[in-house]
């Protein structure tokens, strides 16, 4: 599979529809422009299953009146879970099987997640509701027709052009390709990884200036 090496800069590919016709320009290859969204999609469910980051954590508040809570279609893994204004006091995440072990705690303290319900012990009810706020990791927008671009598209074009091409190279078993293919993408996804743990934490933190306390010899 001949690869034509070209730098790829935020912003040129503009939607979905560019994205393939990019990738089907680099494959140079007819027989598999079909098969370009399937490797789309096998890249994203990849990508699910490896990043977790700022641009993933979404704010939620839910009202929970029963024992079992729908979670979110987008969700993906929780980062963080609590009682409303109580950030102070996170709820605990435990296996389903230890629920019944909190039931006679008094209030929720402790949580499970079975498949994609939310589980809390005591459950609340319609007499006795629990508001909770939560900050959890969603799923990759899917790109399609119907969604035509993301936030990794706009932002890190690279990883779905790489990813798209390594599943390519997969299918159709070239492992020169396959390598290249995987180096780069794997090397733009950590750099994605890496930036989004500097915007996590901000800035360099500011110097603490010296203070002499009253009395006290420096």
């Amino acid at each position: 599979m001949g690869i034509s090496l070209d730098v790829i800069v935020p912003g040129t590919i503009g939607n979905y529809d560019d994205l393939v016709a990019m990738v089907g320009n680099w494959l140079d290859r007819d027989d598999l422009n079909d098969r370009i969204p399937e490797f789309v999609s096998l890249l994203e469910a990849r990508l699910n299953r490896l990043l977790r980051t700022a641009m993933q954590e979404t704010p939620a508040t839910w009202a929970i009146t029963g024992e079992e809570y729908a979670l979110p279609d987008d969700f993906r893994k929780m980062r963080r879970l609590y009682p409303a204004g109580q950030p102070n006091r996170p709820f605990s995440e435990i296996s389903s099987s230890q629920l019944s072990d909190w039931a006679y705690s008094g209030f929720a303290q402790v949580y499970a997640i079975e498949g994609r319900t939310l589980r809390f012990s005591p459950a609340p009810t319609a007499d006795a509701p629990l508001t909770v706020q939560a900050v959890y990791w969603r799923r990759i927008p899917p790109l399609g027709s119907f969604q035509p671009t993301n936030w990794i598209l706009d932002e890190h074009p690279d990883i779905y052009v790489w990813g798209a091409l390594h599943q390519a190279a997969t299918y159709i078993r070239d492992p020169d390709a396959i390598d290249t293919c995987k180096a780069y993408l794997d090397e733009a996804i950590a750099e994605l990884q890496s930036a989004s743990r500097k915007d996590a934490w901000g800035g360099p933190l500011a110097p603490t200036v010296a203070r002499q306390v009253r009395g006290a010899r420096c």
